[in-house]
């Protein structure tokens, strides 16, 4: 999965980038090292070969040494780690050095002027090999094979005559010369010094990737600064801004035309709730004076009841209007933050029955069978109650009129450390989960006709939100089941006194 962190990125690029160079610079500084130990082993070989012809002579139809054996075996390297061999052109064996154990024969290269006095990598098996390059008896038998890098070429020795008499008449003999170097220790430092840089790679990886760690969170800072800004700037307010001069330069495009957007969006939020406030307040006195007028009509005598009840519905919908006035009045302060949060101390159970109680008939009406959860009566808290008896009041007329009659309603309120829980739960009147979102948001229902959900405006959610959101610095919460439409509300407080449990 790819992280959508920018410093992740950047920390998982930086991994993967160092362990690629380390692999590459390893591998490339070993065959550099190994390259040139090799080269150089190729030029000790080629002296030998030129060391060990200068040694060969023939004499008649045979092939001696101009040094005696024993003397040839001292000037061999006394670790054993370099071999030579002579050999016929038909493979037959004329001398071979003394650590090449019998039965081990070196590889035929050289033969042919193309392969003459090359550097070859071999191995030969030799039994009982001990790390010193010698042969121990004692040890039972084993065999081990032996990496050596080998070389060849034939030539002729020269005859070992008194002058030169008789070379004419001489057939010269050929002599196929393999000489050799056991590379075990050549490997053996190759392979230390390969881990040897490895460790230090990854050592030399862990420190940068650490000061890069460091280089990387310094650098994206600022851009958590600015996330943190983005997060507490207050949408709506035209002042609010972010400072360009804590924004680097690569940056400062984007949150330029951020402010602009934020400032655009200000004035359309601002345009609404100043249109809102006025309609609202315009309406006012349209709505008294039309409220008068039904009041009057409603008061003197009727001639028929078809005309009562006109005048009634016209009374209900002034009414209705009013509500939505009020609403939206209300809904105006609380936007523009004009509304007072006063903080005072109250018994939370008798304020969540008081704001019950104006929908007690109209529960009875409707023969809903009301459960009580609720803390003690002494238990109080110190927060604003006018608020809080709007927010109950708008959740109380929703969860009585859209509870199907004889349906089930349980009020609960719950104190623990620091926050006040109450839960207002009704019987489902058909809400699925999928329509939440939209009974949420302002002038949001269920069914848009208006008949059918008369005296209710869909603003009564969107005053809640604001109250518990914004004032009361809590949130307030929808579940919806099969059978259940619950109504959650959360808000820190301070608890004064008394100990809370359940009745």
């Amino acid at each position: 999965m790819i992280t959508k962190s920018i410093r992740a990125r950047l920390l998982v690029a930086f991994c993967v980038g160092s362990l690629l160079v380390i692999v590459l610079a390893v591998n490339l500084t070993y065959s550099l090292v190994k390259r040139v130990l090799y080269s150089e082993l190729d030029h000790f070989l080629r002296d030998k070969l030129a060391y060990q012809q200068i040694a060969a002579a023939q004499t008649g139809d045979r092939i001696v040494f101009r040094l005696s054996e024993p003397l040839l075996n001292t000037m061999q390297d006394p670790g054993g780690m370099d071999f030579f061999q002579f050999r016929f052109t038909d493979g037959r064996e004329v001398f071979r050095s003394s650590g090449l154990p019998e039965g081990v024969n070196l590889p035929s290269v050289g033969l042919i002027d193309a392969d003459s006095s090359k550097g070859q990598d071999a191995v030969i098996s030799i039994t009982n090999f001990k790390a010193d390059g010698n042969i121990d008896d004692r040890l039972n038998p084993k065999e081990q094979s032996i990496p050596i890098r080998c070389m060849g070429v034939v030539f002729e020795p020269k005859p070992l005559v008194e002058g030169n008499a008789g070379t004419n008449e001489l057939e010269l003999i050929k002599v196929h010369l393999v000489v050799a170097h056991n590379c075990l220790e050549i490997e053996s430092v190759l392979s230390d010094l390969k881990s040897r840089l490895l460790q230090i790679g990854i050592i030399c990886s862990i420190a940068a990737l650490l000061f890069t760690a460091l280089t990387v969170r310094n650098s994206v800072k600022p851009v958590g600064l600015i996330s943190r800004r983005i997060n507490d700037l207050k949408i709506g307010d035209e002042d609010e801004s972010i400072d360009l001069k804590e924004v680097p330069l690569e940056l400062v495009p984007i949150i330029d035309r951020l402010n602009q957007l934020l400032k655009r969006v200000a004035k359309t939020i601002n345009q609404e709730r100043q249109f809102t406030s006025n309609a609202a307040h315009e309406l006012r006195n349209p709505l008294a004076a039309l409220r008068s007028q039904v009041e009057v009509a409603l008061s003197s005598e009727m001639s028929s009841d078809e005309e009562y009840e006109t005048l009634y519905n016209i009374f209900g919908l002034q009414q209705h209007m009013e509500r939505i006035v009020s609403s939206l009045l209300l809904l105006a302060r609380l936007d523009s933050g004009s509304q007072r949060v006063n903080s005072e101390e109250f018994p939370l159970a008798n304020l969540i029955r008081k704001s019950w109680k104006q929908f007690f008939d109209k529960a009875s009406e409707k023969d809903l069978k009301i459960k009580w959860e609720m803390v003690e009566s002494d238990i109080s808290i110190k927060s604003d109650d006018v608020l809080i008896g709007i927010l109950l009041s708008n959740v109380f007329e929703n969860a009585v009129t859209y509870t199907p009659s004889s349906g089930h309603l349980v009020i609960s309120s719950e104190v623990t450390e620091g926050s006040v829980i109450i839960s207002v739960k009704n019987s489902n009147p058909g809400i699925k989960n999928e329509e939440v979102s939209n009974l949420m948001r302002r002038f949001g229902r269920k069914n848009p006709n208006f008949t059918s959900n008369l005296g209710h405006s869909g603003i009564g959610f969107s005053i809640c939100r604001r109250i518990a959101y914004d004032h009361l610095g809590g949130q307030i919460n929808v579940d919806v089941t099969y059978d259940w439409f619950t109504v959650t509300i959360v808000f820190p407080t301070t608890v004064v006194l008394g100990n809370h449990y359940h009745v």
